[in-house]
């Protein structure tokens, strides 16, 4: 199912699509880095990269940074072996530095990305060594290590920009090493150690490359990387490049947080696994800035209290995210230790009296921006991800934008996709994340037929392409979520498809009731389409056939009978489910076909007891009724 051909438009329509959405000032950086880029080179091949890069610093004052309670994990990494292993992809790296740059050049770029980033450094000296002196000789290492990355990456390396000097990477490394060197010293590394001193150059040397540049043509979730590290730099260096990096961190993080972070505190990519990311650079950001006695800013204590309760509600029994836009299962960072972070320090920061008042009310509008999203609300500003759960069910639905129109990068064709937990265990899923490169895998995974939702005449509701791009993208039309007696109704709409002839619109409620979903998909618009309606379930869950139109889905001794009211064909295919990066697991997807007259209906029963309400088909409206509910259920 992965390779059915999808109508597009041609190629220069869909590129002309992505460019027109960019912001001036991002084309104008673009255009910048590549004059810059196309200089550098010129500079590296005629040798004097070396003269205008490597030159010495000296001596650099600094005030340690103390160790925050955030913890980073990693995979399998073994410094004296040379082993390290990211993405489920492991590598020995060489000794002769030549080699060694070789070998790291012919890795996929985010494996690259992930090793130079120097995080796991933090994850390995935070984990509990057996003795003192164990973790002394590896601190030791870490330093040793860094010394030698220091010496085989330098600035003017050929190609070292690509990769180990890219202004995402640098923010990363930048944090990690600010926040190494109170962990070195924790660990039993003597102050007067000499590659200490290289270490606090190093940060010196790469913050002052950062200023020059930032993602300013990028923007989102990499230029708040981008301030993240000035501000820990900022904090961290008794420098004047300390001194500038501080006073531009502060001043951009203020503006961007105002934009990221959206009315129900929800990450504006409106990505559940870059929310928990960018989360908890938040949260490292206000506890580092707390534990330098200085003053957390009101919009920064208010972003910890809304990102924070987003999190609370936004996730399965199970504690982890749904697989929404680039979301897949926690790898370096965990949940639930994100969480609980948050909800500690929230509480710190309004005992300490910052931004009380706004952060209590941030944390109110949360909560009712996301769970009473009504017809007024304005798709800009909130997720869109609705909620609505029983005692045995938890649903989310995705009736959200696709992300911000000028950087929809981690954009899926998921609106007015789900997810659906039984009994505390996940049983419809999305596709989730296999990798980030051009390939079947990142094709399907974005793609509308990965997701539970309908696909119209083959085409995609948004015109993804390569890894990162999207054309004409669906845009929201409604999004509501109402609490009515003995249910709770989820509805969305969106025009994804007004590209098509006919002018075609796809509006989805969803009514859960104690022991029932009810699906009711309106396909509005004219003239005669083929459309498809998929149902992923979780590769634990065992898929059969019971009648032409009736199915049943159990996962242990967790069951529920679909039923499919409409002129349709329904199959079962064996598709793909990445529930981690570089992890494929094969799964049961329930596919419904039909060709009808437009507007048409299409009504899925998802029955999960055994005495399910009765409903009937009226029209264009469903009417459902049973253990004390009366409903109705028409379009908008």
């Amino acid at each position: 199912s992965r390779h059915i051909p999808h109508a597009q438009s041609a190629p220069w329509i869909v590129v002309l699509h992505s460019l027109r959405h960019l912001r001036m000032s991002m084309i104008y950086w673009r255009v910048h880095r590549t004059v810059k880029g196309a200089a550098i080179a010129a500079i590296e091949k005629a040798g004097l990269a070396s003269k205008l890069y490597d030159r010495k610093i000296g001596d650099v004052p600094v005030s340690l940074v103390p160790p925050l309670s955030g913890r980073y994990h990693c995979e399998d990494i073994d410094l004296a072996a040379r082993r390290f292993s990211f993405l489920l992809d492991v590598e020995t790296l060489p000794v002769a530095p030549s080699a060694m740059r070789a070998a790291v050049a012919r890795k996929p770029l985010l494996w690259q990305f992930h090793f130079g980033y120097h995080d796991y450094l933090l994850a390995l000296l935070e984990a509990e060594a057996e003795s003192a002196h164990k973790r002394t000789r590896l601190a030791g290492a870490v330093l040793d290590f860094i010394v030698e990355w220091s010496e085989v990456f330098p600035l003017h390396a050929a190609g070292a920009r690509h990769s180990a000097w890219h202004p995402y990477v640098l923010s990363i490394r930048i944090e990690s090493w600010v926040r190494l060197h109170a962990l070195l010293l924790a660990a039993g590394i003597n102050e007067t150690d000499v590659r200490l001193m290289r270490l606090a150059e190093g940060i010196e040397r790469m913050t002052r490359v950062l200023q020059r540049n930032l993602e300013k043509g990028t923007m989102a979730n990499h230029l708040l990387r981008n301030i993240k590290a000035l501000v820990f730099a900022g904090l961290y260096l008794d420098t004047p490049a300390g001194a500038q990096a501080r006073r531009i961190g502060m001043k951009l993080l203020d503006r961007e947080l105002e934009e990221q972070i959206l009315d129900d505190g929800c990450h504006f990519e409106r990505s559940p696994m870059y929310h928990v990311s960018m989360m908890n650079d938040v949260l490292d950001m206000a506890e580092a800035i707390l534990l330098c006695g200085s003053t957390v800013p009101e919009r920064l204590t208010s972003a910890v209290a809304r990102m924070t309760e987003f999190l609370t509600h936004m996730r399965h029994p199970d504690g982890e995210i749904p697989f929404f836009n680039d979301s897949t299962g926690s790898f370096f960072l965990r949940t639930a230790e994100v969480l609980a972070r948050g909800i500690r320090l929230a509480t710190e920061l309004q005992e300490a009296g910052s931004g009380k008042q706004e952060a209590g009310s941030g944390k109110q509008e949360a909560g009712s921006g996301m769970q009473e999203a009504g017809a007024g609300v304005d798709p800009r500003r909130v997720s869109g991800l609705l909620t609505a759960e029983t005692e045995r069910i938890w649903l989310v639905m995705d009736a959200g934008l696709v992300g911000p129109d000028y950087q929809p990068g981690h954009a899926h064709c998921d609106t007015l996709s789900f997810e659906l937990s039984l009994d505390g265990a996940r049983f419809i899923t999305d596709t989730g994340v296999y990798h980030y490169r051009e390939s079947p895998e990142r094709t399907y995974a974005r793609c509308t037929a990965a997701h539970n939702t309908i696909e119209i005449d083959g085409a995609e509701q948004s015109e993804v392409w390569k890894s990162f791009r999207v054309g004409r993208r669906a845009k929201v039309r409604h999004l509501s979520s109402e609490q009515r007696d003995g249910s709770r109704l989820l509805r969305g709409m969106h025009d994804g498809y007004t590209r098509l002839q006919g002018d075609l619109l796809h509006e989805r409620a969803m009514l859960l009731c104690e022991d029932v979903l009810l699906i009711v998909d309106w396909l509005h618009g004219s003239g005669t389409h083929r459309m498809r309606s998929f149902l992923h379930f979780h590769p634990e869950v065992d898929l059969h056939q019971d009648g032409p139109m009736e199915f049943a889905a159990s996962r242990g001794e967790s069951r529920a009978k679909l039923r499919l009211h409409a002129g349709a064909r329904a199959g079962i295919l064996e598709t793909e489910y990445y529930p981690a990066f570089g992890e494929k697991l094969p799964r049961r997807s329930l596919v419904v076909e039909c060709e009808a007259a437009f507007p048409a209906m299409l009504v899925t029963e998802i029955a999960f007891g055994d005495a399910a309400p009765a409903f009937g088909i009226e029209e264009n409206r469903v009417r459902i009724s049973g253990n004390g509910v009366l409903e109705s259920v028409r379009p908008l």
